[in-house]
């Protein structure tokens, strides 16, 4: 897309008839009269092609004021970018919403009668709405014998899969598909299913909702019939995982392999003999799954639970969790620090019974560490608006270098309260019942860790420093100043001889 050239005279003052409104020239942002002749600027209504030329009907007059502020957006997309701001400001959004957000409101719960032919080398689709039926050429997947079809679909019969597609439309991203697409075909359809006689869109979500932004009313698709839904969903989440440049937000992975989990789980404990996490993960990989996803499995469950217990207050600060104001925290920095320090890594290979306790102490523990944690470094602090020196201090402590050292900081300190010396049990810190004695000493230490001058330093140089992503860099950094293990035992006169930093 290019900016329109300059308009000739005569063009000029065809435009600037077209924008007179009672003897005034008015900006078409504001609407309001461009006073000075030197203020009057041309700007296309719509984004011109590459090979499109330009004429005086797509432009309109503006104020010198908001030319410099459209840049290379035409007004239509100046426009739309304005709508989406408005309409993302209320909370997550899927397809859904902005189906009915250009439906005006309406509601399209439509549903679709299909049929496949007895030699099933086609389907007809019979829609709610009239008795017009579509006859479609039918495929069978050579790797899993599923059977789809290809059509244009208009959107009233459409709705985001649920239960494949739980990500949220994510603004930038949409509004950048809908800009391509203002002047560009779509190269790929949409991958749906077909479930109770609705149509649910699971992959190409933001491409279905940018084509719908962008005025279409119909959506090329791709429609599964009837597949095994466990290993659809599988697929899918391994594709977001791994093998795709957008993935799932990490709490919705989390969410959805721990409900994965739960289905596997139960067809595992139906067999016979003693049961284990490591049992488990044997079950999983003689069932032809890699050992990687059966881990994965087990250590989605853990997080998932320690996120959603109702007493952690941290919650709150994670973006994913609270889409208003910027926030310090998403789930995917919480699982690379705090999770991957203190959550023992699975599989346990001990009865059951015995680590469903341990793991019941861990999830206890990690909740209580992490409410401690969010009230000295969030809680009455973290205030973008305010942006006070209480607030500053907390995005320090939460930079991405000092995140990653303070975490692994903080497990030494607890290993050391806790007088786990052996590497083995350090590994398993929180697979215990811990005492409130010890845990008043954790927050000792922890008052320590956040009351150091480091956080207070509000030079460049320290900012930077802070951020770097080398762990170790910056925990030797932070030790120089000041804040160290055996620095942080010291000040509360904890036992630091077994003990090396």
């Amino acid at each position: 897309m290019s900016v329109h050239p300059e308009p000739s005279a005569k063009e000029k003052k065809i435009i600037i008839s077209k924008n007179t409104v009672g003897n005034k020239i008015t900006c078409a942002i504001d609407k309001k009269a461009i006073t000075k002749k030197t203020d009057i600027e041309f700007h296309h209504i719509k984004p011109l092609t590459f090979y499109e030329k330009s004429d005086s009907s797509n432009l309109v007059t503006v104020c010198k004021k908001h030319h410099k502020e459209l840049q290379e957006l035409s007004l239509t997309e100046y426009n739309s970018a304005k709508e989406m701001e408005k309409f993302f400001k209320t909370g997550l959004k899927k397809l859904n919403d902005v189906i009915e957000l250009k439906l005006n409101g309406n509601i399209y719960e439509k549903n679709i009668r299909m049929k496949i032919s007895q030699d099933n080398n086609e389907v007809s689709m019979a829609f709610e709405d009239n008795d017009y039926r579509k006859v479609f050429p039918l495929s069978v997947c050579p790797s899993t014998g599923f059977k789809y079809f290809y059509t244009v679909l208009s959107i009233d019969y459409i709705h985001n899969d649920e239960e494949l597609q739980p990500r949220p439309l994510e603004m930038a991203r949409l509004f950048n598909l809908y800009r391509h697409l203002l002047v560009n075909t779509q190269l790929t359809p949409s991958v749906c299913r077909l479930a109770n006689h609705r149509i649910l869109l699971f992959d190409g979500q933001h491409k279905a909702a940018a084509q719908i932004w962008a005025g279409r009313k119909e959506i090329e698709c791709k429609i599964y019939i009837d597949p095994d839904i466990g290993l659809l969903k599988e697929t899918n989440l391994i594709a977001h995982d791994k093998l795709r440049q957008m993935p799932f937000f990490t709490s919705v992975l989390i969410s959805k392999w721990a409900n994965i989990f739960a289905e596997e789980w139960k067809g595992y404990m139906a067999g016979k003999g003693p049961k284990s996490e490591s049992g488990f993960v044997s079950f999983l990989t003689g069932k032809g799954k890699k050992k990687s996803t059966a881990i994965n499995m087990i250590e989605s469950n853990i997080y998932d639970s320690i996120i959603e217990d109702k007493k952690n207050s941290i919650t709150k600060y994670i973006e994913e969790f609270s889409p208003t104001n910027k926030k310090p925290l998403t789930t995917n920095r919480l699982k690379q620090t705090v999770f991957k320090k203190f959550v023992a890594l699975p599989p346990l290979d001990i009865n059951i019974e015995e680590s469903d306790k341990l793991r019941e102490f861990e999830r206890k523990n990690i909740v209580k560490l992490l409410n401690m944690i969010a009230n000295h470094t969030l809680t009455d602090k973290w205030d973008p608006d305010k942006n006070d020196e209480n607030h500053r201090k907390s995005e320090r402590i939460y930079l991405s270098g000092s995140f990653k050292a303070w975490t692994g900081i903080l497990k030494d300190a607890v290993a050391a309260v806790l007088e786990l010396f052996d590497e083995n049990d350090r590994k398993e810190i929180f697979l215990r019942e811990i005492s409130n004695d010890d845990w008043e000493s954790i927050e000792n230490c922890m008052e320590v860790m956040f009351n150091r001058n480091v956080w207070h330093d509000g030079t460049q140089e320290n900012y930077n420093t802070l951020r770097l992503s080398n762990e170790n860099q910056v925990r030797k950094y932070l030790s120089r100043r000041g804040l160290s293990v055996n620095d942080m035992l010291y000040h509360r006169n904890l036992d630091v001889d077994n003990f090396i930093d």
